[in-house]
């Protein structure tokens, strides 16, 4: 999605962790709290939110081309094909335009709806099958009508949503029971992307690796741990290979840990 908003010109921003709560699956209500921040701050226009397991299929995508599609509308969602329900969407990605007053009031009942079933939720140290979470309560917002219908479009999974959509493709916790597969596969499938946009080499992961490493042992003096080389990789993924290795260099030579070892070798 970083690739995606800096060639689009789009402003993009992420969130790890709990926006509220305590245990890791009520993340999940973050896209909520998330939402809220943005119109608390004033900010408007089409929002697109997507779950971590999702990613930008077609760095090409004419996405004004799709909101001109659905011109006049308050949000956007995919339907979750559980059911037949026009209400019975996917919470995992969806648009949702800050400039409609429906779409406002979709967040902030939303919101609302949330911390007033928060009691059930609170101490629940796994996700609750069966609700509430925070699809069940969108989908009880949808069905009510407290917005109107008409200000709710649907999108196809051929679209977004699904692991063979066109644009925006995401693996669902049923498509994987193990989150490290889970997480490996987004990364294999962003990093595909990358690499057929930009013309790169089916080996261009191994390489980075190997730059990566030469970083660490040129600069740090040592081999490169795997958590730290996991994430100069995905920055030099995401930035390209111009770009990348460059704010990789320029993280590493700012690190108290560079530091010290110039310090301690006197230079």
């Amino acid at each position: 999605m970083t690739e995606y908003a800096r060639l689009k010109g789009y402003s993009y921003e992420s969130y790890l962790g709990l926006k509220r709560g305590k245990h890791p699956w009520q993340a999940t209500f973050n896209r909520v709290f998330i939402l809220a921040e943005l119109i608390d701050r004033n900010v408007g226009g089409w929002v697109c939110y997507m779950d971590a397991d999702a990613w930008i299929h077609d760095l090409n995508y004419d996405l004004e081309a799709l909101f001109s599609e659905f011109e006049g509308a308050a949000a956007v969602f995919t339907p979750s094909g559980a059911s037949d329900h026009w209400w019975d969407v996917n919470a995992g990605v969806f648009f949702v335009n800050l400039d409609h007053p429906d779409g406002v009031r979709l967040c902030q009942e939303w919101k609302s709806a949330s911390l007033e079933n928060w009691h059930y939720i609170a101490d629940r140290p796994d996700f609750p099958i069966g609700g509430p979470d925070d699809q069940s309560i969108l989908h009880e917002i949808l069905a009510a009508e407290i917005i109107p219908r008409s200000s709710v479009r649907l999108t196809s999974k051929a679209q977004v949503n699904s692991q063979n959509a066109a644009f925006i493709r995401q693996h669902l916790r049923g498509d994987q029971a193990s989150f490290e597969r889970r997480a490996a596969f987004v990364r294999r499938a962003a990093h595909q992307v990358l690499a057929s946009y930009y013309s790169l080499p089916e080996s261009r992961d191994e390489t980075i690796a190997a730059v990566v490493e030469g970083l660490y042992l040129g600069l740090l003096g040592r081999p490169a741990d795997p958590v730290g080389a996991q994430a100069y990789h995905d920055v030099i993924m995401s930035s390209g290979p111009r770009d990348g290795v460059n704010v990789v260099a320029d993280s590493m030579s700012r690190s108290q840990e560079f530091v010290s070892r110039r310090a301690a070798e006197g230079t």
